[in-house]
């Protein structure tokens, strides 16, 4: 019986996480004028930093759902009792990692386009890895909470809804902020 509702739970979810990804393979193939050299909006090295950040914004913002899955399992918190000081210092913690993480990943695709041979700006690199990565780690850790609360109100089992639907939007969410953000970066710098 438990398999038949853990079905009925994921399915639909699993369904909509499938057109999700055609959303963030349009939203990437939507962002080539970031890639073309003779266009005004190129910035060298950010095809470096795709793949990484994705991945980056992807494992942070499972990892807080399954922590969270996890407090509700233990009792810590419920759809009554979320705002707890643990609640706040996961968000504080997964805002953090993503700041910190951005920063390293902007320094590592320095260095790897620099060892293709390509040769980015630093900062303008640097500075859209960690705009991107900061706004989808708020975006994200703000839909993870809602996420949450509405699996905690309709009884559901968390760790069957959480996964996926974090998996999905957190691709379609840091493709979008990438895109704003290179957007932006390149037309201050």
């Amino acid at each position: 019986m438990y398999a038949k509702e853990m079905v009925k739970q994921s399915l639909p979810l699993l369904i909509i996480s499938g057109i999700g990804l055609i959303l963030a393979g349009n939203t990437f193939s939507s962002m080539k004028v970031l890639f073309e050299p003779n266009s005004s909006s190129f910035i060298p090295g950010l095809i470096v930093v795709i793949p990484a950040i994705i991945a980056m914004r992807g494992n942070i913002s499972t990892a807080f759902g399954s922590r969270l899955g996890s407090a509700y399992h233990l009792g810590l918190i419920d759809s009554k009792n979320m705002w707890n000081d643990d609640l706040k210092q996961n968000i504080v913690g997964t805002i953090f990692l993503g700041l910190f993480m951005s920063f390293i990943i902007g320094i590592l695709a320095y260095i790897t386009s620099l060892i293709l041979g390509i040769h980015p700006n630093p900062v303008e690199l640097i500075a859209v890895v960690i705009l991107a990565g900061v706004i989808s780690g708020v975006i994200l850790t703000l839909l993870t909470i809602m996420i949450i609360y509405l699996v905690f109100r309709r009884g559901y089992d968390p760790d069957n809804i959480t996964g996926p639907a974090l998996a999905t939007f957190g691709d379609i969410v840091t493709m979008l902020c990438i895109f704003w953000s290179a957007i932006f970066i390149g037309g201050i710098l």
